[in-house]
């Protein structure tokens, strides 16, 4: 078909040690892509952030990662697109998306529309921006290609379900569209259209993971629980989706052999839900003898888990899982409205360790009514609990989370989100903590286990717990050194080059 449509995954600006520049597949650009494929028509995927190799220092604290704007205006004027989405996944990437919307717009006559969780949770603070003609609020597939439809008829285009736009300088926001109820519709995401050599090469994937090459997947959507810091509801909705199993080891099959991806991360918000579903998915790897490994790095709920899952999970490839606990604290688990207790993470701790797969567990710090004790339960419980490892973060006030509407009510939001805010280097203070306190907290918590798991080594009955039997093979024993290197600090593998 004849519309010339380009999705943009804008580069990004900020601390190099803030986290947010991770380098992987846009998936959701991708998967509108092939849907739009799918429906006869060719977009292109211009990814910003896949030529990371490109660095500007902005200023003493900040860097920007990925092409130039220059290298983007040339693009947008070779292609002459007539619509261009630009995602905005987080809130603090809303003004790298912007800008990137807004030199759209003075170098195209183009459609700008803007897509993704930040959008979705706060469709207004985009949309105050007169580079945005359209934000997309929830599942984008069908919501996109029918903007793309309706170019030429206004009347059509502005009447769509799941958008919301400016209306005479007030905010119009649309009825929601429908979500895809059959995910197995869905084509693959259109990985072709994409440099996928730059993803599956990326240092960051020699540090984190055992295998390489590593790339990303997606097997449902939808999450049913309400925990107070979380949006991508606004995105997936509250009911859980699922594509079958067949599916889903198909996709796994064909990037394995088209791509020769070794490990794959599975990004799914509630991946094990459905038991029965999650044991055929594993079932479905050994059956056609994938040799692979997998990992879940956005969690795993802990209620949805227990030894017959885990052991089949185990036997398919799977070696880490990360688990949401959050908190030590019972009272904390509790506002923060997390389905899982703390006997009950301590269990699956024991079956992930006796199974030997590598435990590993999130936790937040610095709610706004939380105190010193309520943190130090927190620490306490993850020095000994068993797990491996874990990772500290600062809670955020995102829009479109509960968090934020709690910050407002309680006086804690100054003059709104601040941008540079993040989960490892706050700029909110709480009713107990100074923002310069959480931040030297957050880095004590982390400095405090990593000590606590070294010394505990030196015991030779806790070092034969923990590695016996996990190490099977040269491949473990060289991911166990690199995971060492990089907790304590040590420089093994950049994840930017300088």
């Amino acid at each position: 078909m004849g519309r010339k449509i380009m999705l943009i995954n804008p580069a990004l600006s900020g601390s190099l040690s803030s986290g947010i520049f991770t380098v992987k597949v846009p998936m959701g650009l991708a998967y509108i892509a092939a849907y739009l494929e799918k429906e006869g028509y060719k977009p292109e995927i211009l990814d910003c952030m896949a030529y990371y190799e490109n660095i500007k220092k902005l200023d003493s604290n900040r860097h920007r990662i990925g092409i130039s704007d220059e290298e983007i205006i040339k693009k947008i004027k070779d292609f002459n697109p007539d619509v261009v989405g630009v995602a905005c996944a987080y809130t603090i990437h809303e003004a790298d998306a912007i800008r990137t919307a807004e030199i759209v717009k003075r170098h195209s006559k183009a459609l700008v529309v803007c897509g993704g969780a930040h959008t979705s949770a706060n469709p207004s603070s985009v949309l105050k921006n007169k580079c945005i003609d359209i934000a997309v609020i929830g599942e984008g597939e069908i919501t996109f290609l029918n903007i793309v439809k309706n170019l030429e008829n206004k009347k059509e285009l502005y009447s769509l379900k799941g958008i919301a736009f400016m209306d005479n300088k007030n905010i119009k926001i649309n009825p929601s569209a429908d979500y895809i109820k059959d995910l197995d519709t869905i084509p693959f995401p259109a990985r072709h259209l994409l440099p996928m050599k730059n993803y599956l090469t990326h240092p960051q994937n020699s540090i984190a993971n055992m295998r390489g090459p590593t790339t990303e997947i997606i097997t449902s959507r939808g999450c049913p629980f309400r925990c107070i810091f979380c949006s991508i509801c606004t995105v997936w909705g509250r009911k859980w989706r699922a594509r079958s199993p067949k599916n889903v080891v198909d996709e796994l099959e064909y990037l394995h052999k088209t791509y020769g991806v070794k490990e794959f991360r599975f990004f799914d918000d509630n991946l094990s839900w459905d038991k029965k579903r999650t044991i055929d998915i594993c079932d479905e790897i050994i059956k056609r003898k994938l040799d692979i490994k997998w990992d879940t790095p956005n969690g795993v709920a802990i209620a949805t888990l227990d030894e017959e899952v885990l052991s089949k999970m185990k036997k398919s490839g799977y070696y880490k899982i990360v688990m949401g606990i959050e908190s030590g604290s019972e009272e904390t688990l509790k506002f923060m409205r997390k389905p899982v207790s703390l006997n009950q993470a301590r269990k699956i701790i024991s079956i992930c360790n006796k199974l030997g797969i590598w435990t590993w567990s999130t936790f937040v710090i610095g709610f706004p009514d939380e105190t010193k004790k309520e943190i130090d339960k927190t620490i306490d419980f993850a020095k000994k609990s068993g797990l491996n490892f874990a990772t500290f973060y600062i809670a955020q006030p995102y829009p479109g989370t509960d968090m934020y509407k709690v910050y407002e009510k309680e006086g804690l939001l100054r003059d709104g989100f601040i941008e540079d805010s993040s989960v490892t280097n706050t700029k909110y203070n709480t009713k107990n903590f100074s923002a310069e306190e959480l931040n030297n907290l957050q880095k004590r918590l982390y400095s405090d286990f990593i000590k606590n798991r070294m010394i505990s080594y030196l015991n030779p009955i806790v070092f034969y717990r923990e590695f016996f039997n996990r190490i099977r093979s040269f491949e473990d024993i060289n991911y166990v050194i690199r995971m060492f290197l990089a907790l304590v600090g040590k420089e093994y593998s950049p994840i930017y080059k300088k």
